[in-house]
């Protein structure tokens, strides 16, 4: 059995491993991430715009190149009250149209941005809004926000969808309520980096921007890898289960024939005793021990024989004391009835071994054979309901 217990911990750590390794896996899976630029996902195609396409009064952005790094000037005109400028990308399908995709897998996007000189950019997510949004116009289309800062040193930012919020000067412009900000991330039509009202004024500014990722996440491969893992230590819990009751069986049965010399005297695995004391005691105690009032004082009394010497008798014989040995004597012979009589009724072969208290029975059975005698008799006669 130790040797039982033994492989079945090193099966153990090794399904732990193994476990662990598709967990990982399954969590390795079950992050997304879509490169928008450089664009390495066909799945979303998208074109770049600016914002003004030309020149108004002295507000202009110039794209100066799209090759690894987008990397665009814009200048904002003092004398405008709100000068607005931005880079775009908007979702097209092969015929350049714009369109909507859904980006509901996805939770974030990040990239990195350089900002020279330092600036507070904002973020723009551009969506199609049942109520307003005209593919013929596209200053319909709902704007969700979020402003971010950066410098002249490469910033690696990450905005959260849900941090995005409909301003509420296009919520008014179109007669929405303010607290109405949300937005349908499965009709994206694009995004834009824009300038904010804390972006400086009367100065050139110069934007690069690479490593634009979609982000998120697709639980499938997650809960897949948590049930191959639940169903492997199911399959193994059943087959270590189904090894143990084989290694118990065995090990029952072999005790079992190991313990029958000790029935009968004329079977006892000790030496014919020549000291009639000696053969007297254990032809007594092999025909006696089944009345439930043997004792050490009732055999001193039948034999002739005082409590002391008995036990040293016991001792020197077979290591054991007198109430060690009868009860080995009464647990030997109810394995034997076990063991032989599919129709053993527990209760009362307990009561014809010498026990009248089933209970303390079969605790007893149970210390000497590692199990109580029900489960005991099922694995002995190789039943399938073994409990």
């Amino acid at each position: 059995m130790l040797k039982f217990f033994r492989n079945a911990i090193i099966a153990s750590f090794i399904l732990m491993l193994v476990t662990g390794l598709i967990i990982y896996i399954g969590i390795k899976k079950s992050q997304i991430s879509t490169s928008m630029f450089p664009a390495r996902d066909t799945e979303f195609l998208w074109m770049s715009a600016i914002e003004p396409k030309k020149p108004v009064t002295q507000t202009m952005l110039t794209v100066e190149n799209e090759v690894g790094t987008i990397e665009y000037d814009f200048f904002l005109d003092p004398v405008e009250p709100f000068p607005y400028t931005h880079f775009s990308m908007y979702f097209v399908d092969p015929i350049q149209s714009f369109i909507q995709v859904d980006l509901t897998r996805y939770s974030k996007i990040s990239f990195k941005i350089q900002c020279d000189p330092k600036n507070v950019l904002l973020f723009v997510l551009f969506s199609f809004d049942d109520k307003v949004t005209d593919l013929k116009n596209m200053a319909t289309r709902r704007v969700s926000s979020t402003a971010f800062s950066c410098d002249k040193h490469w910033s690696d930012i990450n905005i959260d969808f849900d941090s995005l919020d409909t301003p509420h000067w296009w919520l008014g412009r179109y007669g929405f309520e303010f607290s109405d900000t949300s937005y349908k991330l499965n009709k994206t039509m694009g995004f834009a980096w824009v300038n904010s009202l804390q972006s400086p004024i009367n100065t050139p500014s110069h934007v690069k921007l690479t490593d634009i990722k979609l982000q998120g996440a697709d639980s499938r491969f997650f809960y897949g890898a948590i049930a191959l893992s639940l169903i492997l230590w199911i399959l193994f819990v059943i087959w270590q289960f189904r090894r143990y009751v084989i290694v118990l069986t065995a090990e029952l049965k072999e005790k079992v024939r190991q313990d029958q010399p000790l029935i009968a005297y004329a079977k006892l695995t000790i030496e014919p005793q020549r000291d009639k004391e000696k053969t007297g005691l254990f032809r007594y105690m092999a025909t006696e021990y089944a009345n439930p009032d043997l004792s050490l004082e009732l055999a001193a009394a039948a034999l002739g024989i005082n409590r002391t010497k008995i036990n040293d008798i016991l001792k020197d014989e077979l290591g054991l004391t007198f109430s060690t040995y009868l009860n080995k004597l009464r647990l030997t012979e109810a394995a034997r009835l076990l063991s032989e009589n599919e129709e053993a009724n527990v209760s009362e072969i307990a009561y014809s071994v010498g026990y009248n208290n089933v209970s303390y029975f079969s605790k007893l059975f149970k210390q000497e054979y590692g199990c109580v005698p029900k489960t005991f008799k099922n694995l002995y006669q190789n039943k399938d309901d073994a409990v």
